[in-house]
């Protein structure tokens, strides 16, 4: 009896190993935005969230994430640009609406766009908004562009008046990551109105960054001040420095894949160490050391930079969330949104301009 029930569980192994290698190379991107897209549509946001702030910023990053992958997509297939520019704008409008950012007006007691003159941060809530906004207009579509223009200048005077390079997303709480998105939404603004606008401030930005902000150890960017490296900052980070500056992009991945690549991962798989002993809401659970959130992240830079890897980190996808009608069954909704993102991961250009024209 013992013999058969584990012949039994061998067979249902080998059955579930094959569905996630079959599953994991299959073309459903279409089908996965659809998903998201009724989600955000019927307002089931945000899905399963560990309560305050992190409801809100797990629909910010739901928002946030569903609208680089609808970019992708249109980068990818130019001919669906008019459906995908009315997507992100819509959800570009979504981002910057008062019950959007209700969980960060509660963090700070102060709502982040009327307070636009102060010295406030809200790096992690704000830099998500202005890169939306950001691909709204690089794919044609409506947007605010008074507000657009206003939360740029903001952004941008509160990084030039920062002694460090970084603001706060909370009060009191700096973290890089956040800060990465600021300058990715400054960046991709330039390529928005044509014109290197922040271009200065982003190299003045990045000296503060080699002075002050690598860890000593390895040379990957830091979380957040006083503490070192992780897998989960550097997936980020390698996710949406493209945005920013292929140079620094480029030599943070190779750090990364170096310090926080896992190698030999269970038959095929693949997957980022947070180098923590034990997880958090920014790493996820960890399995092995192997955070998922990490994972989800860094399939954007093995999409973009064609790495060998990407296959495992698919597999490990696959192996954990069971895809089933354009979603993981077990990953919340903004797991499926990164990792839409992720896969469909492309260097973005303007598809309004003219092709002579076209940046990045």
């Amino acid at each position: 009896m013992k013999k058969r029930a584990a012949v039994g569980l061998l067979s249902l192994l080998v059955l579930n190993l094959v569905r996630t290698a079959a599953c994991a190379t299959r073309d459903d991107a279409e089908a996965r935005l659809d998903y998201l897209s009724r989600r955000i549509a019927e307002g089931d946001l945000p899905g399963f969230a560990p309560g305050h702030p992190f409801d809100g910023e797990w629909t910010l990053g739901t928002l946030s994430m569903s609208a680089i992958a609808a970019t992708n997509l249109a980068m990818r297939s130019p001919e669906t640009r008019a459906v995908r520019a009315a997507q992100v704008s819509d959800w570009a409008a979504r981002l910057s609406s008062e019950a959007v950012r209700a969980y960060d007006t509660k963090q700070w007691g102060r709502d982040a766009l009327r307070t636009l003159e102060s010295s406030d941060g809200h790096a992690g809530y704000l830099g998500h908004v202005v890169l939306a906004l950001d691909a709204a207009c690089l794919l044609g579509g409506a947007r605010d562009v008074a507000l657009h223009e206003a939360l740029v200048a903001a952004l941008s005077r509160r990084i030039e008046q920062s002694p460090t390079g970084l603001i706060e997303t909370y009060p009191g709480e700096i973290y890089v990551p956040d800060n990465v998105v600021v300058m990715a939404g400054l960046m991709q603004f330039d390529a928005c109105i044509g014109e290197p606008r922040h271009r200065a401030l982003e190299q003045r930005w990045r000296a503060k960054l080699e002075a002050q902000w690598r860890d000593p150890a390895n040379g990957v960017l830091v979380f957040a001040p006083g503490q070192g490296a992780r897998g989960s900052g550097a997936a980020w980070n390698s996710f949406f420095l493209p945005f920013v500056d292929e140079e620094l992009a480029s030599e943070q991945s190779s750090r990364m894949w170096t310090h926080f690549g896992d190698e030999a991962a269970w038959g095929g798989l693949r997957g980022i160490r947070e180098g923590l002993s034990q997880g958090d809401v920014d790493s996820g659970p960890l399995v092995l050391g192997i955070s998922p959130s990490a994972t989800g992240f860094v399939l954007g830079d093995a999409t973009l930079r064609d790495r060998p890897e990407r296959d495992g980190l698919l597999r490990t996808a696959e192996l954990v969330g069971f895809s089933f009608g354009g979603r993981y069954l077990t990953a919340p909704l903004v797991g499926d949104a990164i990792v839409l993102a992720a896969k469909t991961m492309t260097r973005w250009r303007s598809l309004s301009a003219p092709p002579h024209s076209a940046r990045g």
